[in-house]
């Protein structure tokens, strides 16, 4: 999207490497542009394995959560199949719902951490206790 402002969705390595695409912009040419360079491909390196890093997380999180309904569901367990496929969904939902209303960056990894961390530990109690 051309002229696209960073936004707190985006983060701070994000917004660090565009400000530092900007100073490329504005640079000199000769040894400033090089240096403006320099500053630059490693910061854009960094923001673009850290947005990979996010999407590889949300899909593992939602992932994790259809796997922790489906243990459940097909546990013959009442108990296990009501509060597993209730993480799943509600998993799910926040998941879905962090990404799509676009909040912030802090939050967003919260939430993904967090339902990650729900669901590894609901699916280890499962195995453990069945």
């Amino acid at each position: 999207m051309p002229g696209r402002e960073p936004t707190p969705e985006d983060g701070p390595l994000f917004r660090s490497a565009h400000r530092r695409a900007d100073a490329i912009d504005r640079a000199q040419a000769g040894g400033e542009r090089r240096r403006a360079w320099a500053r630059f491909v490693p910061s854009a390196l960094v923001a673009v394995a850290e947005g990979f890093l996010r999407e590889t997380m949300i899909m593992g999180a939602v992932l994790f959560s259809v796997i922790a309904a489906v243990i459940g569901a097909t546990s013959g367990d009442a108990p296990w199949a009501v509060g597993c496929v209730a993480a799943g969904v509600v998993g799910c939902v926040l998941v879905l719902v962090a990404v799509a209303r676009h909040w912030s960056f802090g939050r967003q990894w919260a939430v993904i951490l967090g339902v990650f961390a729900l669901q590894c530990a609901l699916m280890v109690a499962f195995w453990t206790t069945r």
